[in-house]
């Protein structure tokens, strides 16, 4: 029996290589599935505003204008959406019975930090590094963000 027993483990997944061991180690810390919570965190779109001879202008150009915030929120949930199935499709196997599946949209670190608060994690359990593959001196940039902002402990899985 173990510290974490009981203890609600929010796990972030980003889809990466790095990811599945973190599940799996969340999994055996907390005993039971039903305690480990998978998180994808969806960022936001880039949406600018308006072109005046393209119509609404997504990505890095230099269209000017006010933004459609209902548009990038509706783009934002369809993304938030899919990433849910996809979680749910990854993990469509005995072994990961149980466990519970959440998106939010935001920035990585603060989307988990902010989610692990706000749902009263206990405990945080993450890869050092992620998607990007982009290494800093020891430790991701991503969690060491999560270590620094984090409410909880912070397991972070060497590669």
């Amino acid at each position: 029996m173990s510290h974490f027993d009981h203890a609600k483990i929010l796990v972030p997944y980003d889809f990466s290589e790095f990811s599945l061991p973190a599940v799996e180690t969340a999994m055996k810390i907390a005993g039971r599935n039903e305690n480990v919570t998978v998180l994808h965190v969806v960022e936001p779109v880039p949406l600018y505003g308006y072109s005046a001879d393209n119509g609404i202008e997504l990505g890095g150009g230099a269209g000017w204008g006010m933004p459609d915030v209902g548009l990038s929120e509706e783009i934002d949930a369809g993304h938030q959406q899919r990433a849910l199935e996809m979680l749910k499709a990854e993990f469509d196997d005995a072994a990961h019975r149980g466990l519970n599946y959440e998106t939010v949209v935001n920035e990585p670190a603060h989307g988990i930090t902010d989610f692990a608060e706000a749902n009263g994690f206990d405990l945080i359990v993450l890869p050092s590094h992620g998607r990007t593959g982009v290494t800093r001196l020891l430790i991701g940039s991503t969690a060491e963000r999560v270590v620094r902002l984090a409410h909880c402990p912070v397991l972070v899985l060497r590669d």
